[in-house]
């Protein structure tokens, strides 16, 4: 009987999962406030979420017992707790359309990228402890203007694009862990201290020569084209100027020694003259 328990219970709290299609099990409750999140929110806690050997995961739906007449549609909180996940899960946003805190804890997160939070444009809190996720990109909250809470604590983040944070005009906390990036805080919770963090970022404080994914605004990619272009000709109109000049300093020299030639042979000539002169006198004389 106990081991048939446990069997239901199982079963329960299981993820069910067709090929790269899962189903997911939650735990729907009021969330209380966390780190800078000062209201409750209605929270789908994937109970049990199987990822296949780290290939990516296509949500089809999710079930659970919810709350007073709750439904998917007010679902603003996900967390995901202690997976294998190293991808984020795709179709989310057609579970749950209103998403506003996305919590992936300890799990194995190595890439996010924009794309993945593109459906995400109300999306106010972001939240990855835990994961070994390494860079964050220039583009990676491009489509997410909302965001006010940042929360990298316990990540391997060594690498920030210069400009990835710099458009986030809401974000007002942050947060990662063991001093990375050069910065002087872990932990910042003011508006004020977060621009201070950007622009640190924006100086290259938080570089990596492992990484080189800043995304160059193609205005200035086309300037910098011309510049190397121009520069080039410059280069080469350089060039060409000091071999004239050298060609030039050439045949004046060139020019020089045919005219000391020419005086040379007038001399030799008029020697020359004076000699046959001196020789014709003396032959008469005799």
């Amino acid at each position: 009987m106990k081991f048939i328990s446990l069997a239901i219970l199982f079963c329960y709290f299981s993820t069910f999962s067709v090929g790269n299609t899962v189903t997911i099990e939650c735990f729907y409750t009021m969330k209380e406030g966390y780190w800078q999140i000062n209201r409750e929110e209605y929270q789908c806690y994937v109970v049990n979420y199987q990822d296949f050997n780290g290939s990516r995961v296509t949500i089809d739906k999710a079930v659970g017992n919810h709350t007073d007449g709750m439904t998917d549609d007010d679902v603003k909180f996900f967390t995901i707790q202690f997976t294998n996940l190293k991808y984020f899960p795709r179709n989310l946003e057609n579970v749950f359309k209103n998403l506003e805190l996305i919590f992936i804890y300890d799990s194995k997160l190595v890439e996010i990228t924009s794309e993945d939070l593109r459906p995400f444009p109300k999306l106010k809190y972001f939240f990855l402890e835990g994961n070994p996720i390494e860079v964050i990109k220039e583009d990676l909250f491009i489509h997410n203007p909302e965001l006010e809470v940042l929360y990298f604590a316990y990540t391997k983040i060594s690498h920030i694009d210069l400009n990835a944070l710099s458009h986030l005009d809401k974000l007002r906390a942050f947060r990662f862990h063991n001093k990375v990036c050069k910065f002087d805080k872990n932990e910042v919770e003011t508006r004020s201290e977060v621009l201070k963090i950007v622009e640190k970022i924006e100086q290259g404080q938080c570089q990596s020569p492992k990484y080189t994914t800043t995304t160059e605004n193609p205005l200035i990619s086309l300037i910098n084209q011309i510049n190397q272009k121009i520069e080039k000709e410059q280069e080469e109109n350089k060039k060409f100027k000091e071999d004239f000049y050298a060609r030039e300093r050439g045949n004046n020299l060139l020019a020089e020694k045919l005219m000391l030639k020419e005086e040379q042979l007038k001399i030799m000539n008029f020697k020359l003259e004076q000699c046959n002169a001196k020789l014709k006198e003396k032959s008469t004389t005799n």
